[in-house]
């Protein structure tokens, strides 16, 4: 992202407006709100519904008094314009005193963007500390690259307190024929495009809905991160609805995708019907880090991350991925499903001189996934073998996918290594997940239990369940171990069982029904995988020092666990 932003920057709701503290003798000016209606005048003062502003322009021109202030719009209706704004016009906006952007009356105000360029946006904010956006409608009217942007262009000093929250933001895409990759539904940027890489803190994208108009709309992500180094710090990615981005045929990135972040969360959010267009690899994904530092993923339910109407080119559409220069992270409590690649991938590679790892994914739930073998796993572990520790453990693995007649030959493995051989970090350990291959390939068998052509060593492999009937067996180097019988005598695991793991109804998952906004869920769905009374998976697990004391299903987990996303 090396161009200059012309994007159109954010205009702020201002709540309020400290002048002077109490040990002055002076005392504190209420907030100021200000108003916009279409029947308003941009002549108007705009410090009441009947003195309301009429346009963006005016919201943009305004120098705002000292502190904060609430910038508000009349709910049901539309202003065409973009929003562009930054700290100079808001002076003393901070989280104490912020400088708010909502709707007022009944439903939310529509913004319909008309400003265009490769770095265009509805709605930016640069520099602004304490900067809201709530309950507002972004909409493109045409070819306005994002619809939120949160940047600091100014400053070397964090800006901090930056909230998109309760909104519904729709169609944003980099522009036809850009040589950029900047557009989506919000940019978060901490990348130098004037000669400066300002840093932000304290970034907050909660209960929002970010969406295109249909499966194969061109709409870009629904959150794109860009850091420069990891210079976006203590970010929260949650409640959000995200879905009907199809992106473009050459996308890299994910639905919500982390770059360059420090200390994120990203949880509760529904993610689905991603990356429809794409046809080239390194996208698209359901959610993914890149040269990101202790991100921890949970909660998310993520499917439909695929070509429309049918796989032609291209790889991933993996359902969640820690990709090049990810440490310190952990995936866990995700649900998985009908994605055409991975549902969890490791993309171990080395990045921007940032060495992946160490890494953790466990006790998450992959149904059908790789349905296209896009990617040749249920999880895949590539391009390399890991030079710092990566932890799979108490994860349930899926498929009775019938691949038989899918544009790729074969079949989806339950583990994928590749490309190289290699010796895997000290540390690095597969323990107490369940494999239940049920999908059918070319040849009529079932995926193999691991796909290691390259024979890479090094990890200890623990207490895992395998099931499945006429199986492509386990291939480890130049051997196929053809059953289970020749997988315990080749001596590489310790504690492997073989059964079926009497799932309560295996393959019946399906989408859950939950709010993300409720700060719950998406369990106890699916309860297709908890474990019936007589599994062979029940208390046959190996114990995992700093596990996360709690299991997919929120449960107590046990000295002697189960195998799997139940290990309670």
């Amino acid at each position: 992202m090396k161009a200059r932003i012309c994007a159109a920057v954010v205009a702020q709701t201002m709540l309020g407006l400290l002048l002077a503290g109490a040990a002055t003798g002076t005392a504190h000016a209420a907030a100021a709100t200000y108003y916009v209606s279409p029947g308003g005048s941009d002549s108007n003062s705009g410090l009441s519904p009947d003195q309301a502003w009429k346009s963006t322009t005016k919201v943009n021109g305004f120098t705002f008094p000292q502190g904060g202030a609430t910038v508000s719009f009349q709910g049901g209706q539309t202003f065409t314009g973009c929003l562009a704004i930054n700290g100079d016009k808001v002076p003393g906006s901070s989280a104490t005193t912020p400088f708010k952007v909502t709707s007022y009356g009944t439903g939310q105000a529509t913004i319909k963007s008309n400003c265009t360029g490769d770095y265009s946006a509805a709605v930016a904010a640069d520099n602004v500390s304490g900067f809201q956006l709530n309950n507002m409608k972004l909409v493109n009217g045409g070819t306005t690259a994002a619809g939120v942007l949160l940047h600091n262009q100014k400053s070397s000093t964090a800006t901090k307190s930056m909230k998109v929250t309760g909104s519904d933001i729709s169609g944003f895409a980099t522009p036809s024929g850009s040589g950029s990759t900047f557009g989506g539904q919000i940019m978060v940027l901490g990348y130098a495009v004037n000669g400066n890489s300002g840093p932000l803190d304290d970034v907050q994208i909660l209960n929002n809905k970010l969406h295109g108009a249909s499966v194969t709309s061109n709409a870009g992500p629904g959150v794109y991160g860009w850091g420069s180094g990891v210079n976006i710090t203590n970010v929260r990615v949650e409640g959000n609805t995200v879905h009907n981005l199809g992106m473009a045929a050459q996308s890299t990135g994910a639905a919500l995708t982390a770059n360059g972040w420090d200390g994120a969360v990203i949880q509760r959010n529904l993610v689905h019907d991603i990356g429809a267009n794409v046809t080239s690899c390194g996208g698209a994904s359901g959610i993914m880090t890149y040269t990101s530092n202790n991100v921890k993923i949970r909660h998310n339910e993520v499917y439909k991350v695929q070509p429309v109407p049918a796989f032609t080119a291209g790889c991933d559409w993996d359902g969640i991925d820690l990709d090049g220069g990810t440490t310190n992270s952990v995936v866990e409590y995700n649900y998985t499903h009908d994605n055409a690649g991975s549902g969890l991938l490791a993309y171990t590679s080395t990045a921007a001189s940032r060495v992946w790892g160490p890494n953790t994914y466990r006790y998450n739930v992959s149904e059908n996934d790789d349905w296209a073998n896009a990617q040749g796993g249920l999880f895949d572990v590539v391009p390399n073998a890991p030079k710092n520790a990566l932890s799979i453990y108490g994860n349930t693995f899926f498929t009775n996918k019938d691949q038989s007649a899918n544009k790729k030959t074969g079949a989806s493995a339950c583990f994928m290594f590749g490309y190289t051989s290699g010796t895997w970090a000290s540390g690095s350990q597969i323990k107490d997940n369940i494999c239940y291959m049920a999908n059918k390939g070319t040849y009529g068998k079932t995926g193999q239990l691991y796909y290691n052509p390259y024979g890479q060593t090094g990890m200890t492999l623990s207490n895992n369940l395998y099931y499945g009937t006429n199986t492509g067996g386990w291939r480890w180097g130049g051997t196929t171990h053809a059953d289970f019988a020749a997988w315990k005598a080749a001596g590489l695991e310790s504690g492997s069982v073989w059964g079926d793991p009497l799932f309560t109804s295996p393959g019946a998952g399906g989408v859950c029904t939950w709010s993300p906004t409720s700060g719950t869920g998406p369990q106890p769905c699916p309860g297709a995988y908890v474990l019936k009374s007589g599994s062979p998976a029940l208390k046959a697990g190996a114990a995992v020092s700093g596990n996360g004391g709690v299991d997919y299903y929120g449960t107590a987990i046990p000295s002697v666990p189960n195998i799997g996303a139940d290990a309670g």
